[in-house]
């Protein structure tokens, strides 16, 4: 699953980047979660709870905390450089304090469908080639989920289900084909059934 964050003060803005996202990702196949913030504040406090985003779409000027100011929270604060961020603006400068937190692209407002989906693209393109997911198809649709959030893969008759700290997602194949293909060195096969993830072995553990 792609989770994404839209965060803007203007409640239209952020439907319209929502629906954007959401007519992309149908025409591309790939499977997308979005959540909506209209303060800054709020998507920091989420994020600090633990939510984790693949991608935010985040304005530059907001009452309350702005987006500079969540971004650089969001890098410092966090030490959070995986998750992708797109800043949105009517205005331009800032070039400076923009660069220093790391964004992925900029999109002007109002939105418009092909600068949105320019930066969806080089987004998704980014996340596949140097973010640590697994991706796989079901229903013709592509997801996406990181390797860190996976407690396990289960083998059930022709599926594999994979079982995330989020939820349980599943499709057709075989764990050999995992193991073949290669999974990140904290994933053992303790059962002809069951890869598990050596990392959430601590604490209550995965099962």
């Amino acid at each position: 699953m792609w989770l994404i964050a839209i965060c803007d003060d203007s409640r239209r803005e952020c439907f319209k980047v929502e629906e954007l996202l959401e007519n992309y990702c149908m025409e591309k196949r790939i499977a997308m979660e979005a959540e909506i913030f209209y303060d800054g504040s709020q998507l920091y406090e989420k994020m600090e709870e633990g939510r984790h985003y693949d991608l935010i779409f985040l304005d530059i000027l907001m009452y309350g905390m702005d987006g500079i100011e969540v971004a650089r929270k969001i890098r410092r604060g966090l030490k959070n450089e995986e998750v992708q961020i797109v800043y949105m603006s009517c205005v331009t400068g800032h070039a400076d304090l923009l660069l220093q937190n790391h964004p992925i692209g900029f999109v002007g407002k109002p939105v418009r469908r092909e600068e949105l989906y320019r930066a969806a693209d080089d987004a998704w393109k980014l996340g596949r080639r140097f973010k640590k997911c697994f991706i796989y198809q079901k229903d013709r649709m592509t997801y996406q989920v990181s390797y860190e959030d996976i407690l396990y893969f289960q083998s059930i008759g022709r599926k594999v289900e994979v079982h995330t700290v989020s939820g349980v997602g599943d499709f057709y194949g075989k764990l050999s084909d995992l193991v073949e293909k290669g999974l990140p060195e904290q994933f053992i096969q303790i059962h002809q059934s069951y890869i598990i993830n050596l990392d959430h072995l601590t604490g209550s553990g995965c099962f």
